[in-house]
């Protein structure tokens, strides 16, 4: 399956780096789910958002070993200053988040791997907007469009656990990821305005961006 590029060069190089050293540092996610882990505690309500608690996570808790200082300021560059900062952007409504994209879903396994990457993303984006807690006091638009991703979920676990069917044509297979694209625009679109509501909010409060300097 081949991912589209629709981000810039310098996006697409940082993206690289994020990959090179999730596999270095041996990382249990992957790039989609930490870009969504990572957008959704910068949407989030909660004020003690810790980029630096968020860079832990991806290793349960604590930053892998390091040879030397090189390579952690390596680290807190791609993924401090560099990721964090690009999806910080997003708060802007004119720069809207987008989840992965994808080309060439032709099989069963390429479809169910479409759904099971979103069903990832829309997790993350979920556990990282909570931040551990079980209830936020939320405005309605924002718990409105966090009910929406929770079903969506649903839908796509639905979508992986579907059994193999041997006589399935290309053409179903067609039909599905374009009904499932419909699904995933819908999520991002939801994500979206979780995002731009949530940076309304943190600006009406006095609260400063999530963007480091």
């Amino acid at each position: 399956m081949k991912l589209v590029p629709k981000s810039t060069t310098p996006i697409n190089a940082l993206h690289a780096d994020v990959r090179r050293l999730l596999k270095k540092y041996k990382c249990e996610y992957e790039l989609h789910e930490v870009r969504a882990l990572f957008m959704g505690a910068i949407a989030s309500p909660i004020d003690q958002v810790n980029p630096m608690q968020e860079l832990k996570s991806l290793w349960n808790g604590e930053l892998p070993p390091f040879k030397n200082m090189t390579a952690v300021n390596e680290l807190m560059q791609v993924f401090a200053m560099g990721l964090w900062n690009q999806l910080s952007a997003h708060s802007d409504p004119g720069h809207p988040f987008e989840l992965t994209a994808f080309s060439g879903v032709n099989t069963d396994k390429e479809l169910k791997h479409f759904a099971q990457v979103k069903r990832d993303e829309i997790e993350c984006f979920i556990a990282g907007f909570f931040q551990g807690e079980d209830k936020i006091k939320l405005p309605p638009e924002i718990g409105e469009s966090l009910d929406v991703l929770e079903d969506l979920v649903g839908m796509f676990t639905g979508v992986v656990a579907i059994p193999k069917k041997s006589h399935e044509s290309e053409v179903e297979i067609l039909g599905l990821i374009n009904e499932l694209q419909k699904v995933a625009d819908i999520a991002q679109k939801e994500i979206n305005i979780i995002i731009i509501s949530s940076a309304q909010a943190r600006r009406q409060g006095g609260t400063p961006s999530r963007t480091l300097h």
